[in-house]
């Protein structure tokens, strides 16, 4: 009788060992496909911002390209056409007090929802003059898993800079 309660007590207690180690791991891969998804939303926001910065107002040809983004204080930015995820971006300015105050810098935020799916990206483009007198852009996209307000939520960023 004390060598069955003694091989049912090990058996329990390894049960339970395998069942916690199960649920950790369970909770472990739902918070990796969390950050996966705000992953790629902070992509597909990045990815837009390029295709826009380098293929605005381009013609059959080819010819005519430029970008959809402020370059200065003075840019005209397109109100409308600029098309992400099927959704035409609302494009917002505002201009940041450069370091130096002769360097025309702009700086074009809007954010993209992704149609049928909880996920999100806010993108900021950034185009300044540098110290060289080179023109630069830095392009942030935040990603979020979620879009609403939530104690799960989950931020990544991608920086793309040229």
């Amino acid at each position: 009788m004390f060598f069955a309660v003694l091989v049912a007590a090990l058996a329990l207690s390894v049960g339970l060992a395998i069942y916690s180690l199960t649920a950790r791991e369970l909770e472990l891969s739902s918070v990796a496909a969390q950050s996966l998804y705000a992953v790629y939303a902070a992509d597909a926001g990045i990815e837009c911002a390029l295709y826009w910065d380098a293929k605005h107002g381009c013609q059959a040809d080819g010819s005519g390209c430029g970008s959809a983004f402020a370059t200065s204080t003075a840019s005209v930015v397109p109100s409308a056409n600029v098309l992400c995820e099927s959704q035409d971006i609302t494009t917002t300015r505002s201009y940041p007090a450069p370091s130096n105050p002769s360097v025309a810098a702009a700086t074009t935020t809007f954010s993209l929802q992704f149609q049928g799916q909880p996920y999100c990206a806010k993108v900021s483009v950034s185009k300044y003059i540098d110290t060289a007198n080179v023109p630069r852009t830095v392009i942030l996209s935040y990603g979020y898993n979620t879009c609403g307000n939530s104690q799960a939520k989950v931020e990544r960023e991608l920086q793309a800079s040229y």
